[in-house]
């Protein structure tokens, strides 16, 4: 007769969750869960988790063309994801004291961490030169000068905002 397994602790549960989005092989999986890979695939059509995309495209489908560009905007809570993802990895491999794989996840995490504060910098100014450009007076800043005088005050504006030490406009 064959014992029932007990269902897993929910933390475990959202840690295979973040492996198996992260591609983990099924087996790993299975084995943080400590259930068969029937078991497994059961648990994963119940619980509504998608099907993995094949790694490889299949040679018999049709040609794809380009991808279509991702919105910047988008791609800031996936790399978040995967961030998230990456640290279960790491954690996983903790618990085995598997060096390799903790090197690998290490150097992709800080990957993920720099390309994440990258694109959310690049956002930032770009928010701010939006910002810039809606304001009223900004046409008539830019504009030359007509006169020598006005022409050394504009500038002495402008060197004091470089510095930090003048009033803006």
């Amino acid at each position: 007769m064959r014992q029932k397994t007990s269902p897993p602790a929910s933390e475990k549960i959202a840690q295979a969750k973040l492996l198996y989005d992260a591609g983990a092989p099924i087996a790993q999986i299975t084995a943080l869960l400590g259930v068969s890979a029937k078991q497994f695939l059961a648990f994963r059509e119940k619980n509504d988790w998608p099907k993995r995309v094949p790694v490889c495209p299949r040679k018999s489908g049709p040609a794809k063309s380009a991808p279509a560009p991702v919105d910047p905007d988008a791609l800031i809570p996936k790399l978040e994801d995967a961030v998230a993802r990456e640290f279960a990895r790491v954690e996983t491999a903790l618990e085995k004291q598997a060096p390799k794989t903790i090197e690998a996840s290490a150097r992709a995490l800080a990957t993920l961490v720099k390309t994440l504060a990258e694109l959310k910098r690049m956002r930032r100014e770009a928010d701010e030169t939006k910002e810039d450009a809606t304001r009223p007076d900004d046409d008539r800043a830019d504009e030359p000068p007509r006169e020598l005088a006005e022409l050394r005050a504009e500038l002495a504006r402008r060197l004091e905002r470089l510095r930090g030490g003048g009033p803006p406009g």
